[in-house]
């Protein structure tokens, strides 16, 4: 058995509020004997960040901190951090969820293929084949594959036109075993009045559940505060849980912290 779980948490502009947010998940995740954890996009750095105020995060120190804390907790951690990566022009900043061992390793990272403008980020060029994990947990064996969307990768759009991405029919094709999505989308007064973001949540729901007619289960997850950092008590951008062929099989709160898990036989 191996129990994944998801946590809907506040990714604010404080790093240092985010890293207690994410070690309280990470205490959750312990105590409910979690192999797998899933945090929102940007859950470490915050989102939205410039180039420069990202680097002066110095975001290595502070991944180290969680990782550490993960894996005294047991806990194998799939963070989700902005992140300034070299490539072979220079530097650039990147969406980026990266796949932790429950020993701190890292064993893959996965660039972000659709940001939105806003970010200023650089496109991803999506992975060669799922991410393969293996080891030993708290419940038991696992050995599975992963396959990674980061929020607009589900919803399939890039700066307003429609593109071919390593999508749904990639990760079938590699026989991946589960989808992990790391969102944090608009929400509230940020889409507009209450009936704009009720049909942005829609929009969202039902990517999600056509993604899932793969039976391939998706484990996706958002922030519970605004897009921009800011409190915000009214429901996320998306559904958190985890879904499978069209139904839930775990679900969190429309509104605030919550956390979830399910159990797989990978």
């Amino acid at each position: 058995m191996t129990r994944i779980a998801g946590a809907q948490i506040p990714v604010t502009n404080d790093i240092y509020d985010n890293i207690k947010t994410i070690k309280n998940a990470l205490d959750w995740a312990h105590e409910n004997k979690v192999d797998f954890l899933l945090t929102p996009e940007g859950a470490l750095s915050g989102y939205l960040n410039s180039f420069d105020a990202l680097r002066e995060l110095k975001l290595d120190d502070h991944i180290r901190q969680v990782t550490e804390y993960a894996s005294e907790r047991g806990v194998n951690l799939i963070l989700g951090t902005e992140y300034i990566k070299p490539i072979d022009s220079g530097m650039v900043k990147c969406s980026q969820v990266h796949y932790y061992n429950d020993v701190g390793i890292k064993i893959a990272d996965y660039d972000k293929q659709m940001p939105i403008p806003a970010e200023m980020a650089y496109i991803g060029q999506g992975p060669e084949e799922p991410v393969h994990i293996e080891g030993l947990g708290v419940n038991g064996p696992y050995n599975f594959k992963a396959g990674t969307f980061i929020c607009n990768d589900m919803w399939g759009q890039l700066h307003g036109k429609t593109v071919a991405i390593p999508d749904m029919q990639f990760y079938n094709h590699y026989n991946a075993d589960v989808i992990f999505h790391a969102t944090n989308g608009f929400r509230g007064d940020e889409v507009g009045d209450e009936s704009d973001a009720e049909k942005m949540k829609e929009f969202a729901d039902i990517n999600i559940w056509m993604a899932s007619r793969y039976d391939i289960p998706i484990v996706t997850v958002d922030n519970c505060y605004k897009n921009n950092g800011s409190f915000y008590d009214g429901p996320t951008s998306s559904t958190s849980g985890i879904m499978q062929k069209g139904k839930w099989l775990a679900k969190a709160n429309p509104t605030g912290i919550d956390y979830f898990y399910y159990d797989f036989n990978f």
